[in-house]
């Protein structure tokens, strides 16, 4: 019996910044959200993103319960397996919005916001 693949990022980092963190990443190949996605070229699916920007700002932020009712996402570049990237969570409690930024080195790869909160 093979092992299930890991679904979570390898957190190798994390930085306090105004409003929010930073966190450095590992995106192996191996994790689930690469698998068939597209086969033979590996792309990180929009909604693995969105998904762990989410559970990650429950996590390090406690902001949003676990909980996300729209979200608004802009895609750069491709996020390719076995890449470092950074992703910067930060809060807008005024609106009830968490923005976040996938980034390798400077170039921004995706970023965009979600709204969080009660349903």
């Amino acid at each position: 019996m093979t092992a299930a693949p890991p679904r979570d990022p390898q957190v190798l980092a994390v930085r306090p910044v105004t409003d929010g963190v930073e966190l450095d990443l590992f995106l192996s190949a191996e994790l689930l959200q690469f698998q068939g996605h597209f086969p033979g070229v590996g792309v990180l699916p929009g909604v693995a993103q969105i998904d762990w920007a989410v559970r990650l700002a429950d996590r390090h932020l406690s902001l949003t319960g676990g909980i996300a009712r729209t979200f608004r996402v802009k895609f750069r570049r491709v996020i390719a397996p076995d890449s470092p990237v950074t992703l910067v969570l930060r809060r807008e409690a005024a609106k009830g919005r968490l923005l976040f930024e996938y980034r390798a080195g400077d170039e921004v790869m995706s970023s965009g916001s979600v709204s969080v909160g009660e349903t």
